[in-house]
């Protein structure tokens, strides 16, 4: 079992930033820590009460890189829930001095506690259990079962990362929750519920049977949405989640 981390927030930042992304040895941001290596965004800015992280991606110039380093350490801590880089707008025209900027966007980044109790009455099946075996085989034969993973984009049971908690309705499939990533000290959350049961309470029910497998035991557990994504944030509150930070990313 991996020790327990320092819970300060600084840490726990750090943490997260291992665990969203694989960094070169000069801490640029190679891809994300995700099975398909997914390119990570050109610059990501997290932040929490004690300060911020910035981490930019390798392909970005030198010159631009250091400009981006010089603007992020005027940065005030990215600590409250409407948080906004001050130079938002520098990083994005230094950016796009490079490669036009497709996207940016604001997130929020939370924790799960060392020991979390939501109770609720909601059937959940997990992974490494035979319930879990059992269940992914009877999804490979079950047709209604893979379009429901098809409808929230999930190309087949192995796109189902775990350690995974699935919470179940009437026998089938509610919400999922994934290990969207994972890392030597921490794990990230990736919980998605299926439209028409949204807001009943599966995907705090998922999220909570996740964070309590046994395989995530002494790591540090996130859980991070959209800034604008407010059903998202619902199960956040549900959970009672203490929020960490803010974060930036440009692509």
């Amino acid at each position: 079992m991996l020790p327990i981390p320092d819970t300060s927030d600084r840490n726990l930042l750090e943490i997260d930033v291992a665990t969203l992304f694989v960094l070169t040895e000069g801490g640029r941001i190679q891809h994300v820590n995700d099975p398909p290596q997914s390119p990570g965004p050109r610059l990501y800015l997290g932040g929490c009460g004690s300060g911020n992280v910035v981490c930019i991606r390798h392909d970005v110039g030198k010159a631009t890189a250091q400009a981006i380093s010089t603007l992020a350490s005027d940065e005030a801590p990215l600590r409250e829930l409407d948080s906004v880089p001050i130079h938002l707008d520098d990083y994005i025209r230094l950016l796009a001095s490079e490669v036009p900027v497709e996207r940016w966007s604001v997130g929020l980044t939370y924790c799960f506690p060392g020991h979390l109790q939501y109770d609720h009455n909601v059937t959940l099946v997990t992974s490494g259990t035979p319930e879990g075996d059992r269940f992914l085989t009877n999804q490979a034969a079950d047709q209604g079962m893979q379009q429901t993973l098809a409808a929230l984009g999930f190309s087949g049971v192995s796109d189902l990362w775990a350690p995974w908690c699935i919470a179940l309705y009437q026998g089938e499939i509610a919400s999922i929750g994934i290990t969207a990533r994972l890392g030597a000290e921490g794990a990230e959350a990736g919980v998605i519920t299926v439209p028409v049961l949204r807001g009943r309470g599966f995907a705090a029910a998922a999220a909570a049977g996740w964070a309590v497998h046994p395989l995530l035991r002494g790591r540090a557990l996130f859980y991070s949405t959209d800034h604008a994504n407010v059903s998202s944030q619902r199960v956040a509150a549900r959970l009672g989640l203490p929020f960490l930070g803010a974060s930036l990313r440009i692509t």
